[in-house]
């Protein structure tokens, strides 16, 4: 198990490093050096972020599991069957260790060893939780019907919880949305209309600046440097999106990784947004 982890996640990191070689040398000189650096760890984010979305999977289908085991045997149907029913029913994620599960109660293996040997590599706390309380329960004489109506009514509340939880965050999730639209429009603006401003003043001679004789400033003769921030603007949006996100996963959902989708929104509407804006408003800035 811990060798096929590592191998998932080692394909992502090899894509990572790839795509960061070439976006080096594609941006070398340009100012988005920081770009790279996130096309390395975004492939390891996603994988991440997949692994996790698949465990949260298994959690919600893993009460339609216990709902479906607990009506068959109110039907009258054995452990046995009721498995071999259920390993037909789709269940996402979880489908492939129900089926396992079925296999391992028809061969003649105990329910509650057949349940700890199945899930052992089940990476949900929730999960390994209940199939403790299942196999406890069991141990000592519990009936099957009542420990599967607990457990089922158990995760349903955990999974109300979050619900309540999350609509009850939700003004916050729009604040802080439009907290950052704001910080992308003044950024925007501050690249349309000042840059292009303060650059269009003359420049002033430095020495009669620093005498602080303001009868003797000259204009300078010179070329005026032109000033370029539109990579560092990009830059400084990029970095607060990458903030931003993981923190608004933590107030909605109470998880950096649920983080990484508000990241990813947040990354690819204010990144579009500012170039659209800089090279239809200011094209020659």
């Amino acid at each position: 198990m811990e060798n096929e982890v590592l191998f998932y996640y080692a394909k992502f990191a090899l894509l990572g490093a790839v795509a960061s070689i070439v976006l080096f040398f594609l941006l070398a000189g340009t100012g988005l050096i920081i770009v790279p650096i996130i096309a390395f760890a975004g492939p390891l984010v996603l994988a991440y972020y997949l692994k996790n979305r698949a465990i949260k999977g298994m959690e919600n289908n893993f009460r339609v599991l216990l709902d479906d085991l607990k009506d068959l045997l109110q039907a009258g149907v054995n452990i046995s069957d009721a498995l071999q029913i259920t390993a037909r029913n789709d269940y996402g994620p979880l489908s492939v260790y129900v089926k396992r599960l079925a296999a391992k109660v028809k061969l003649g293996i105990p329910f509650e060893k057949a349940m700890q040997i199945t899930f052992a590599d089940v990476r949900s706390q929730l999960i390994r939780k209940i199939i403790t309380v299942i196999n406890q329960t069991l141990r000592t004489g519990g009936n099957f019907m009542k420990v599967f109506t607990t457990s089922a009514k158990y995760v349903e509340k955990i999974e109300r919880l979050k619900s309540q939880r999350k609509s009850r965050t939700m003004s916050t999730l729009f604040n802080a949305y439009m907290m950052f639209y704001v910080f992308v429009m003044i950024i925007i603006a501050i690249q349309v209309y000042f840059v292009p401003l303060i650059a269009s003043q003359p420049s002033i001679n430095a020495a009669s600046l620093l005498s602080g004789d303001i009868s003797s400033m000259q204009v300078g003769s010179g070329e005026k440097p032109k000033l370029d921030f539109s990579a560092h603007f990009l830059n400084l949006l990029i970095v607060q999106s990458i903030f931003a996100g993981p923190m608004i996963g933590k107030i909605s959902e109470n998880s950096l990784v649920a983080g990484l989708k508000h990241c990813l929104i947040l990354l690819s509407t204010s990144v579009t947004a500012y170039l659209l804006a800089t090279s239809l408003l200011a094209p020659g800035v």
